[in-house]
């Protein structure tokens, strides 16, 4: 049985206050009625329909549980109070019985408790079950109260509603282990003052997963490459260029150092042989232009050191486009004027492939062009066609480049924001998979001297939706290259949607299904084709996925996933 305790020294201010708190709903002195065996939250019998009505009200409950979490996040029990009707019963987090617990790679436990033998409580008693379920936790990470699906009553009188939640609460024990609070649930919820209330909660199921001690330890301050950028939303800071980050050896000593292009300056972190970095990049000549976007390093002159070049979203013509430094070996820069960016109409650059898809030796680039939504948003949420341009730089032996996009086939004018090189059919040359958003995916499969042909339908990896990123890697071990696409996911949109289902054509609900589902992962078939994993398998719940990365992080032989997520935000979780 998991039972935490809450320290006795946060107990007695926390129940005086809730008790104090509740005592004009008890009539004084009279006695509390006693709680029922169990909740059963009524569905809604004339249920609200207008689909812009019931969103938004679906809405206004999800916002007002945001703001809620960030008081369990906080664990500012007393704050956290005013989110709860007088007259709340819910059932108990704490102090169930577990059922099972299995054990997992890494020594992580996953443990399933009995929500069906969950005691009901009062609004008092529920707050403390809640406080004593994280009491012992030294760090609470993050904590979500998330609305999944919602049905409002309509007619006069107060406003109520049953929402289907999800609360995943995240943090560190004692030991320094991660542990994570997982549980669906049934909500009621009531308008009281002008506020959405929770009136009662029924527990559906509860699980923990915790880990007696940490896998990964955060070091960015203590090797000296931590930065914090001015809040978003401030006037020091409100661009929606997302920067990128690129890893090279740039002076030779055999350790890895890491390029970061940042608003403001740019930074080049220098390993040292103690394991930390020191910032060298004004030194290096790569301060400015600041503002870029994707970055890679390349040998682009053949001469055995690192170049680099910097992707850049500009909405002035003539203003900074793709930069490409040539490097001395030593750790300094010298930019370049080599026809990288020049002549192009490639102005939102979000992210760089390096190949040599001529097979001459020479290595050549890859341009994502994405869009500039400072002046033109996407056309379509299903097959967009406005996009910035892509580009392909063929290397001029060293001399300087020139863009062969359009004649070979691979220009584009999608929202591309990434791309991977891969001989796919094992030709001998190097083929490219691009990611777009909203829209599908694109695989360049190259016929050289006679151009690239889109085959991602034959292959069956068109993955429409919102394309972020892409990696291949044998997860299977069979000796393939399997596929990882990173998409954006979003619990409002599916939600929406499921509300059109039936209402709109099957084929364009499953599009626009797919475009909130999340990242996919395709495995080779012995045919040579692709074939989407179950969803079931995991490894894909990324929510607001960007790039992903693959790795043998424990050193199992087998690859993990690491993909980055989440948007930019203000102080409460919903101010995006």
């Amino acid at each position: 049985m998991m039972r935490s305790t809450l320290p006795a020294s946060h107990r007695a201010p926390f129940i005086l206050s809730l008790v104090l708190g509740c005592a004009s709903c008890s009539g004084g002195g009279t006695e509390l009625e006693q709680p029922p065996q169990f909740i059963e939250i009524a569905v809604p019998d004339n249920p609200i329909t207008q689909l812009e009505a019931v969103e938004d009200a679906t809405e206004e409950v999800a916002d007002r549980l945001l703001s809620y979490s960030d008081k369990v996040r906080r664990r500012d029990w007393e704050a956290a109070a005013d989110w709860f009707s007088e007259d709340f019963q819910g059932e108990a987090l704490a102090g169930l019985d577990i059922t099972d617990t299995t054990s997992e790679h890494l020594g992580v436990q996953i443990s399933n408790f009995d929500a069906e033998a969950a005691p009901v409580l009062s609004k008092a008693a529920f707050l403390e079950n809640l406080a004593e379920l994280i009491a012992d936790w030294t760090r609470v990470e993050s904590a979500i109260w998330k609305v999944k699906a919602a049905e409002f009553q309509r007619g006069r009188g107060q406003r109520w509603g049953r929402i289907k939640l999800y609360i995943h609460i995240t943090g560190v024990q004692t030991s320094g282990g991660g542990i994570g609070l997982e549980a669906w649930c049934y909500a009621k919820v009531v308008q009281e003052g002008g506020e959405w209330q929770l009136s009662a909660l029924d527990l559906d199921s509860f699980a923990v997963t915790k880990r007696d001690s940490a896998i990964f330890t955060p070091v960015a301050a203590a090797a000296g490459i931590a930065h914090s950028a001015p809040r978003f939303g401030t006037k020091e800071n409100n661009s929606f260029a997302f920067n990128g980050a690129a890893c090279g050896d740039v002076n030779g000593d055999g350790r890895w150092d890491l390029f970061l292009p940042s608003d403001g300056r740019n930074f080049l972190y220098l390993a040292q042989a103690d394991g930390s970095f020191v910032e060298t990049a004004e030194g290096a000549g790569l301060a400015t232009p600041d503002g870029g976007t994707g970055a890679v390093f390349f040998d682009y002159d053949n001469d055995g050191d690192q170049d680099l070049a910097v992707g850049h979203v500009d909405d002035d013509v003539g203003g900074t486009r793709l930069c490409l430094y040539t490097g001395d070996g030593k750790g300094h820069f010298r930019r370049e004027e080599l026809g990288l960016g020049a002549g192009t109409q490639s102005l939102a650059t979000y992210s760089l492939t390096v190949l040599d898809y001529d097979g001459d030796g020479w290595l050549d680039l890859y341009a994502c062009g994405y869009g500039v939504l400072a002046e033109e948003h996407n056309n379509s949420w299903i097959e967009a066609t406005n996009g910035s341009p892509n580009a392909l730089f063929r290397n001029l032996g060293g001399k300087g480049f020139v863009d062969v996009a359009e004649e070979l086939g691979v220009r584009g004018n999608s929202w591309s924001y990434a791309s991977a090189a891969i001989d796919i059919d094992d030709d001998g040359d190097q083929d490219l998979y691009v990611a777009n958003d909203y829209g599908t995916n694109r695989l360049y499969v190259n016929q050289y001297p006679d151009g690239f042909e889109d085959r991602a339908s034959e292959y069956g990896i068109t993955d429409q939706g919102n394309g972020m990123g892409a990696c291949f890697g044998d997860f299977t071990g069979n000796g393939s290259l399997d596929l990882y696409v990173s998409n954006m996911s979003s619990t409002a949109g599916n939600r929406i949607l499921d509300r059109y289902q039936g209402e709109v054509p099957e084929e364009i609900y499953a599009s626009l299904k797919k475009a909130a589902a999340g990242n996919t992962i395709f495995t080779r078939t012995s045919a040579g084709s692709f074939e989407k994993m179950a969803k079931s398998a995991g490894g894909v719940g990324a929510n607001w996925a960007w790039s992903p990365a693959l790795a043998d992080f424990d050193l199992d032989g087998r690859l993990d996933v690491f993909c980055t997520n989440g948007f930019v935000t203000g102080e409460l979780p919903f101010d995006t």
